[in-house]
């Protein structure tokens, strides 16, 4: 399969993969990640979504490619014209660190003392 092809049957996939997860549901926040994860060398697009008042966030990989800035045009191209959800840039050479340290949860054994039994 020459590279045409595979780029145009990738973009085919995100976009398909985009419609599935992007529900509109009512109450609900979406948004694009696009990240450039320099450990596996690839790119990778993500979709987030959260519910209003709600802490959890899901999010959803919809597309993988190699680390090619050419390729990460072309399919940034045609997400904006299939999408107007914002997107955010990150990059694994910057992570962005998580919140504090879980150091006492009971209900999922953190903090639970140690039984010795002989």
């Amino acid at each position: 399969m020459d590279k045409e092809t595979e780029l145009r049957l990738g973009i085919k996939s995100m976009l398909s993969k985009y419609d599935h997860y992007f529900t509109r549901a009512p109450h609900t926040r979406y948004w694009l990640v696009v990240v450039d994860n320099h450990f596996e060398d690839c790119y990778s697009i993500f979709i987030y979504m959260q519910r209003l008042k709600a802490k959890l966030v899901k999010s959803y990989e919809i597309t993988c490619f190699g680390r090619y800035k050419r390729q990460c045009e072309h399919y940034l191209v045609s997400l904006k014209k299939h999408s107007d959800l914002n997107i955010e840039y990150r990059d694994t050479n910057h992570l962005i660190l998580p919140g504090a340290e879980v150091q006492q949860d009971l209900i999922h054994g953190h903090g639970n003392p140690v039984l010795n039994i002989d």
